[in-house]
């Protein structure tokens, strides 16, 4: 049952979505999806596991492409989305049986890189806020964001990054520089 969302809900969404079914969205918009802790989203202390948030922010952001009207052109160019990176705070707890909703938004672009924002809330407020790096590839290579805009809504600017992102990018690249080995021969 763990797999619920990628077996049943992602399927159904796409379904939705290529035949037309999911209101559309500004690409500046917000989407929310509302959920239910669920038996197998749950961890050792009864709320949802750190892991099922992750899950459940893939099917927000699959969601937020459908309502954007990029799944039937992701699906016949042969498109992917890559997660680059992900920064997650958590507040409070979502127990079992609760309700809560995420809400997902693009908040900039760079010439690589979708900035989104997630957020999860439950009956007590914000319980989760997630900042997530997403990029898109093509056959051809990595898409540049704003010609995905173009496609949408022409001509939009990207947000200007805040300094959050802006310090959240040198942050990855120090970590990475830092952390990469040399190649051994």
């Amino acid at each position: 049952m763990a797999h619920y969302l990628n077996l049943v809900r992602v399927p159904a969404l796409v379904i939705r979505a290529r035949l037309g079914k999911l209101p559309p969205l500004a690409v500046l918009g917000t989407d929310e999806v509302t959920a239910r802790v669920l038996p197998w989203d749950l961890d050792i202390n009864l709320h949802l596991n750190n892991g099922r948030y992750l899950n459940y922010m893939d099917y927000a952001r699959i969601r937020l492409l459908g309502r954007l009207g990029l799944i039937n052109n992701f699906f016949s160019r042969k498109y992917t989305g890559l997660v680059g990176s992900i920064d997650v705070t958590y507040r409070r707890s979502l127990d079992f049986n609760v309700r809560f909703t995420i809400t997902s938004r693009i908040v900039a672009w760079d010439d690589k890189w979708f900035y989104m924002e997630q957020i999860f809330r439950g009956p007590q407020g914000l319980a989760t806020h997630a900042l997530v790096k997403q990029l898109f590839r093509g056959p051809e290579g990595n898409l540049v964001p704003q010609t995905i805009v173009d496609r949408l809504q022409p001509g939009l600017p990207s947000p200007p990054l805040s300094g959050r992102l802006r310090e959240w990018n040198a942050a990855i690249r120090e970590s990475l520089h830092a952390n990469e080995t040399p190649n051994v021969r």
